[in-house]
């Protein structure tokens, strides 16, 4: 399923993936995460209902190496021939130069589990055309440096709309912080979400729950007020 996020706004969320996958119609088409392994043709499925096909999707931007979010990177790059994006932190683990910890979540370890028994690991060994830094600006969205579950996770900011990965957890009534076990340092998890408190939205689009789309930075703030 996809569907618009604040009608008009030409940000649309596809579910089904393993996680949310976000898709940016303009000013040049590009799809935020790729979901797990096995995943891609959900995606594919979903832009077609609405009129995208593969050869639009120019760039692929990933808030960080988890296989959830991008497992899927490595078919969906050969599918449409975007330009693949991730931060240069992240970069190692996503082209393999540096191996993955071990899954601590359940759902990750089966996904591993899976790869390693269909041959398929260079699946998640991919080339990135492009490494990112905190501030860079992709086709009017800003970088956030958002370490903490890894060392290169990023946000990406738009005027009212933060797309914000796995950094929160969020729920009916506000933000909870991201499960204990997928937080590998925990004091530069801390500074992400205070630098993020900082920042005016909306909108949050977490890769994990449905969008949060009414004073969303405030509730933020709350959440960090009470974690000091």
């Amino acid at each position: 399923m996809i569907y618009e996020i604040d009608k008009g706004a030409g940000v649309f969320c596809s579910e089904g993936a393993g996680c949310r996958v976000y898709f940016i119609a303009r000013p040049e088409p590009m799809l935020i995460d790729t979901g797990a392994p096995g995943r891609g043709e959900n995606i594919l499925r979903d832009l077609a209902s609405i009129g995208v096909q593969p050869i639009q999707v120019r760039k692929i931007i990933l808030t960080h190496h988890h296989i959830g979010h991008s497992g899927g990177l490595w078919l969906l790059k050969r599918r449409t021939g975007a330009h693949a994006l991730a931060h240069q932190a992240d970069a190692p683990y996503l082209t393999g130069r540096r191996s993955r910890r071990a899954a601590r979540r359940s759902v990750e370890r089966v996904f591993q589990n899976a790869i390693a028994k269909v041959g398929f690991g260079d699946a998640m060994i991919v080339s990135l055309e492009r490494t990112l830094e905190e501030g860079d600006e992709i086709n009017g969205w800003r970088v956030i440096h958002t370490p903490g579950q890894t060392p290169g996770h990023i946000c990406l900011h738009r005027r009212d709309i933060l797309i914000s990965g796995d950094l929160l957890s969020a729920s009916a009534g506000g933000f909870r912080v991201a499960p204990p076990p997928t937080i590998i340092d925990p004091a530069a998890y801390l500074r992400s979400l205070r630098m993020v408190a900082k920042l005016d939205f909306e909108i949050i689009l977490p890769g994990h729950n449905p969008p949060y789309v009414v004073d969303a930075a405030k509730k933020v703030r709350e959440l960090v007020a009470s974690l000091e």
